[in-house]
């Protein structure tokens, strides 16, 4: 089954604010009072006016400010982890070299001349580098945030551009847009095997928060019906401690942060049982990180 056929989804797009609507200002109950002037002034009859009052207090009601802006809170932007600048707290130095890079590196040969899926590829860099420096035969990027891909298709454009045909990179990478986790588990049933390897690094997280025990739970058995026997599933979890910080994006988070049951620690566990089916795993190894929060584990297992 093509990976772009399912379940793609759209990031809820924010309701743009409506302008407040201009008020008049009332001094009474009754409709202001104005006669015509009489040569003598001293007989007209006049309602006293108001003091001039600025634009800004002319807005102002009963002593109040109006305000009809609500607060938002801009983490309700990033409610998947699809942060736009995530690569700038990875890299080290001026051009772009992630340092899970010489992680991955230490074994070449589990991406060369190999289909790829890296899911949660973000705005791209990482899926580039690897595919460009391990020589893959071809990688497909997916991720749940359209401007990302968006950002991702047009760098790949750009290097297109400076390419000639025929050569396999960049040529053989394409992003694309979707949420990995599916509406139903019946639709498990019409996976197939497409891929040598499976890359989902920081992204397990993202998807716990905001699908659940389940939905990581399927995440993980539909990974292992995508690849081919031999295949390799690279998998980079975050801690569970890494989750607090990020429960109070939203009350839907923070409810699902209360039912989490399923904890990083049991991943191994659940991925080598019966019900996905892994045979092995071994640690490929820790990134030397300046930031304690990024040196995480990265592991693989493996499919017979």
């Amino acid at each position: 089954m093509e990976v772009e056929n399912n379940n793609n989804t759209q990031l809820p797009a924010n309701t743009p604010e409506k302008c407040p609507e201009k008020r008049k200002a009332t001094f009474d109950d009754k409709p202001l009072e104005i006669k015509r002037l009489k040569e003598d002034c001293s007989e007209v009859e006049t309602t006293p006016r108001p003091p001039p009052q600025s634009p800004k207090k002319r807005l102002q009601l009963d002593g109040k400010p109006q305000n009809n802006r609500t607060k938002r809170n801009k983490d309700l932007n990033f409610l998947y982890g699809n942060y736009k600048h995530y690569y700038g707290k990875r890299i080290l130095d001026k051009d772009f070299h992630d340092i899970r890079l010489d992680v991955l590196g230490t074994q070449p040969e589990l991406f060369r001349d190999k289909q790829l899926l890296d899911i949660g590829c973000n705005s791209g860099h990482l899926s580039i580098e690897i595919c460009k420096k391990f020589n893959a035969k071809s990688l497909v990027g997916l991720d749940i945030d359209r401007g990302l891909v968006k950002d991702a298709q047009m760098t790949i454009s750009s290097l297109k551009h400076l390419t000639p045909p025929g050569s396999r990179f960049p040529y053989n990478v394409k992003f694309l847009h979707g949420n990995y986790v599916l509406d139903d588990d019946v639709l498990l049933e019409i996976e197939r095997p497409q891929f040598d390897v499976i890359l989902c690094l920081s992204v397990t997280k993202w998807i716990h928060l905001n699908f659940c025990d389940a939905g990581l739970k399927q995440a993980f058995r539909r990974m292992f019906l995508q690849l081919r026997p031999d295949g390799k599933l690279i998998l980079e979890p975050q801690s569970f401690d890494g989750y607090r910080r990020r429960k109070k994006i939203s009350e839907n988070i923070r409810e699902n942060y209360n039912s989490i049951k399923f904890r990083p620690d049991q991943f191994p566990e659940y991925l080598l049982s019966p019900e996905v089916g892994f045979a092995s795993m071994e640690l490929m190894g820790i990134p030397e990180h300046c930031k304690t929060g990024f040196k995480r584990p990265i592991q693989i297992f493996k499919k017979v």
